[in-house]
């Protein structure tokens, strides 16, 4: 007798005859039940796969598993990757149906073999846009622009997955564009779907956090058969790193504007054919000219003197010719308005192009008519002094000892001792052991209260005869009221002290002849009135000399003493410096009491090349010879100008040279040219990225464009191959454009010293297969790449993420570069401490002259500029692997290929340790 059919068997039969298999599953992930189709399809026998955990045969079911219980999704199916017994793994389509039986949360699960073709194409599209750095989107073509797709990265730029873009109705791309952006953007937009053209597109949004970000997007629109459009699609980047940059370059170009406009010297750029290019204010000021005026103008036309015109122009066309090497300084007159000429001291810089071409001069200058004035006038009082008949002297009041620090040719005449025999001594060595005269405490005391002071002394020569001396001292305060100078000013009396002797004798006479010689004494009488007649005439002539001596004395010293940012040094005819004065005494370590008076070759602080040119220099300037040059001593950069000084007897007796500081003027000019070379450099250098770039971009995104549509036109069946050529062709693209986006991604974090090495511990060997398997779809037809290694297993501690860039970054040259049916050889082999890997190929080569090149930014070779690339890639394997603390080197040979090497330390930490040993 047949027993009752109930429910339970029945859905028992369905279960296990069912063509899809089943699984019900726990919420730990364990597997309750599997229906025979399910088993059969995993290669597992009845019943091995109860109470098994999911992940043995799904691996990814975590990864997946919140999108496989969405009730969203319950339509569509997930694809995943199945584990067969055996370890095989193939594409599956699962469906999941969650419910709850008798409390517990069971999942239903349905799977089949999935259409291997569309899963592994949808795969490798949704896994290389991924991992494109920027956001991959498709929307609606009218606002609100709802996102139909949009790729992960927008999390890292928004703060907003994708999900919360599909599914929340208030959040739509175009309510993150800053406020002050979004009318721009929504005009652009209409007009882009109004004209159904591609369109461009940066602007500010705000992200989950209220940070503001930059946005470059560049997209276009799919239209429907009516050429309506429908939808919009294309990619978007993060480029707010780039705008700060660009923003931080506006900066600086306006703060050197304002330095130039600032500084106090003039600057011109003149340009091939002699018109002005740039000046700045203060060439305005001095010129007294609007910039408009000067700008565009000839220079040597409209502001240089006829007589110096031909001169001049004669002297920059050898410039511009690069036949003459660039004067440090030149000196002309320029004519200002109204026709004031002013002399100017120029230097020039040479502006040269990409070709290193001169294409203009730079020039600064200073305003050194006031200054040839006043030095005009130094050396006339300089000579008056020299050439005074009075004995003139300077003593530092500041020493103690009063040492002398300068005397003139009279008072060396009148004491017969050598300027060199005086300086530095006390002026009592003149008194001998004549020392007990009331006269010298009156002196003493006048000195001590700093008040002007006359007195008659017992003086004696050198040869050690008697002079009587007329000396009169005046004190010399600073701004400060400080006394550091005393000038003594003294005058022969001895003849005048000699006829008072002789006076005292005849009145001696006289009393002993009154009686006798009466007429005697009347005519004595009347030739000493006579004598003080001539006495009181020549103390008048005295005091007036006295006078005029103090004067040129004192605007001497002040003068001197005052000399601004330089040094004034006078040598004689025996290389002895005889005088030394100025502001940069101090800076350079001079005392006047320890070096006036010494011949050269005893100043301690020159070296021996030095004494040599300051000898070779005072020669010349001794044999008439005016020497201007510069030189640079204890950091500092001094303008020099030598001058010989004449006698009374029109002979050249002395050297003067002044030492001027322009130490600063010279920073200005470095400053200045540097800032001009790496202002031309980022030129350069943005032009060629706007350049490569939009190249590099415009045809993969074209081709990925026209793909998509054609895929749109051609759903009908029996048109998959078609479809999938399409497939492929936009897979192709988006990879070529994931390597575009990643090399200038990694050039940007290396020039702003973000990367850092993060090293672990791996083997080489297998981490070089995987990269092989990933480079296979990357392969031209028949190519192979073959693995040679040493060891079966080298295990290294480096940073796997930089190593991986640099090996696939040569691999895809060595497949891009060689044709079909070629094989590409990888050695690694181990010596020491050190791993040395060889990458063979056998594709086009690179031209000898252009080695030397290869590894700098954007460099293309020769015959590359065909195939599609960036020219950043080898730079920046070369930085990633000096990163690594290796080097990389190449052979190459035109028509037989290229072989690339790299050597790297096996543990990073142990090269570091050497390196700073």
């Amino acid at each position: 007798m047949n027993e009752k059919i109930t429910n339970t068997d029945l859905f028992q039969v369905i279960f296990d005859a069912s063509l899809a298999g089943l699984f019900v599953v726990n919420e730990l992930g364990f597997i309750l039940i599997a229906n025979q189709t399910a088993e059969n399809l995993f290669d597992y026998s009845a019943g091995e796969l109860a109470n098994m955990n999911i992940h043995m045969i799904v691996p990814d079911w975590k990864k997946n598993a919140e999108a496989a219980q969405s009730k969203k999704n319950r339509a569509e199916p997930i694809q995943f990757f199945g584990l067969k017994k055996n370890g095989i793994s193939f594409p599956l389509d699962i469906r999941c149906a969650p419910t709850v039986l008798k409390g517990q949360n069971l999942f239903a699960l349905y799977c089949k073999p999935a259409d291997t073709p569309v899963f592994e194409s949808d795969r490798r599209f949704r896994n290389l846009v991924s991992n494109v750095a920027g956001i991959v989107y498709s929307c609606k073509a009218h606002s609100p622009y709802y996102m139909e797709f949009i790729s992960e990265t927008c999390k890292a730029i928004s703060g907003y997955s994708p999900q919360q873009f599909y599914e929340d109705p208030a959040l739509s791309w175009e309510n993150l564009i800053h406020n002050e952006d979004l009318p721009k953007v929504l005009e652009e937009l209409g007009r882009a779907v109004k004209e159904k053209r591609a369109y461009q597109l940066s602007y500010r949004i705000i992200t989950s956090l209220k940070a503001i970000k930059w946005i470059w997007e560049q997209g276009s629109f799919v239209t429907d058969d009516q050429n309506v459009p429908f939808r919009r699609e294309g990619f978007m980047h993060d480029v707010t790193d780039l705008k700060t940059v660009e923003n931080a370059l506006v900066k600086e170009k306006k703060l050197l504007r304002q330095y130039m406009d600032t500084s106090p010297s003039m600057f011109l750029v003149i340009n091939k054919d002699h018109t002005v290019e740039l000046v700045n204010k203060r060439t305005c000021e001095i010129l007294g000219i609007e910039q408009d005026a000067i700008l565009h103008k000839d220079w040597f036309t409209e502001f240089i003197p006829k007589r110096n015109k031909k001169q001049l122009i004669e002297l920059f066309e050898s410039i511009f010719e690069d036949k003459l090497n660039l004067p440090n300084f030149y000196e002309n007159h320029v004519v200002a308005k109204g026709g004031q000429e002013r002399l100017i001291q120029w230097n020039n810089a040479a502006l040269r192009n990409g070709n290193n071409e001169i294409v203009g001069v730079v020039s600064s200058g200073l305003d050194i008519t006031d200054t040839k004035l006043i030095q005009n006038t130094l050396n006339i009082r300089n000579r008056a002094l020299e050439a005074a008949g009075n004995g003139i002297v300077i003593v530092d009041a500041q020493d103690p000892e009063l040492p002398i620090i300068y005397c003139n040719q009279s008072f060396t005449h009148i004491t017969g001792y050598e300027g060199s025999e005086v300086i530095g001594k006390n002026c009592r060595f003149l008194q001998n052991n004549d020392r007990d005269q009331p006269e010298i405490r009156d002196l003493a005391k006048a000195i001590q209260q700093g008040r002007p002071c006359r007195v008659v002394l017992r003086n004696y020569r050198k040869d050690g005869t008697l002079f009587w001396n007329d000396l009169s001292i005046t004190p010399l305060y600073d701004e400060d009221r400080k006394l550091t100078h005393i000038i003594g000013v003294l005058n022969d009396v001895t003849e005048i002290q000699q006829n008072k002797r002789k006076l005292e004798e005849y009145a001696l006479q006289l009393e002993h002849k009154v009686e006798e010689q009466t007429k005697e004494v009347q005519s004595a009488v009347q030739q000493l009135v006579t004598t003080s007649l001539n006495l009181e005439d020549q103390v008048v002539e005295t005091n007036r000399a006295e006078r005029k001596a103090k004067l040129s004395q004192a605007l001497f010293t002040a003068i001197a003493h005052n000399f601004p940012n330089g040094v004034i040094m006078i040598f004689n005819t025996d290389y002895e410096l005889v005088y030394v004065e100025g502001e940069e005494m101090d800076r350079i370590d001079i005392m006047k009491s320890h070096f006036e008076g010494i011949p050269i070759y005893d100043i301690p602080i020159f070296s021996k090349q030095q004494l040599k040119k300051i000898k070779s220099d005072i020669e010349k300037t001794l044999e008439g010879a005016n020497i201007s040059f510069e030189i640079e001593f204890k950091d500092q950069y001094y303008a020099v100008n030598s001058t010989p000084l004449y006698s009374d007897e029109k002979e050249i007796k002395w050297a003067l040279f002044v030492y001027n500081n322009v130490t600063e003027q010279k920073e200005v000019q470095y400053k200045l040219e540097k800032t001009l070379l790496v202002e031309k450099e980022l030129n350069e250098l943005k032009s060629r990225f706007i350049s490569i770039a939009s190249h590099e971009f415009r045809t993969p995104l074209s081709a990925i464009l026209s793909s998509a549509i054609l895929i749109g036109k051609q759903n009908e069946p029996g048109k998959e191959d078609r479809r999938m050529k399409h497939v492929t062709r936009i897979t192709t693209n988006v990879r070529d454009l994931v390597v575009i986006l990643n090399d200038f991604l990694s050039l940007s974090k290396l020039e702003e010293g973000m990367v850092q090495v993060k090293p672990q511990i791996f083997d080489l060997i297998q981490f070089v297969k995987i990269l092989i398997d990933e480079m296979e779809p990357n392969k031209k037809e028949g190519q192979n790449i073959f693995l040679e290694h040493s060891k079966p297993a080298i295990t290294v501690f480096l940073d796997p993420k930089l190593l991986s860039h640099i090996l696939i970054n040569l691999l895809t040259n060595a497949i891009k570069y060689s044709e079909q049916q070629q094989m590409i050889n990888i050695k690694i082999s181990i010596k020491d401490k050190s791993l040395f890997i060889d990458i063979k190929d056998k594709g086009m080569g690179i031209p000898k002259e252009e080695h030397k090149n290869l590894f700098n930014r954007f460099f293309r070779a020769e015959n590359a500029t065909n195939i599609q690339g960036t020219g950043l890639g080898l730079h920046i394997v070369k930085q990633y692997t000096e990163l690594l603390g290796g080097s990389i080197s190449f052979k190459s040979k035109m028509g037989e290929g290229s072989t690339f090497s790299i050597k790297l330390p096996v543990n990073i930490n142990e090269y570091e340790k050497n390196s700073v040993n």
